[in-house]
């Protein structure tokens, strides 16, 4: 979980989404940085 949050952040995550990197919203079949 962390990598790929750490990793979706590094990638440009918009900051009015930053709910989605949440772990109650971790999903690692979907791409967070989509």
């Amino acid at each position: 979980y962390l990598a790929d949050t750490l990793r979706a952040i590094l990638d440009g995550h918009p900051r009015s989404r930053i709910e989605d990197l949440m772990p109650w919203c971790y999903d690692q079949a979907s791409s967070l940085a989509a």
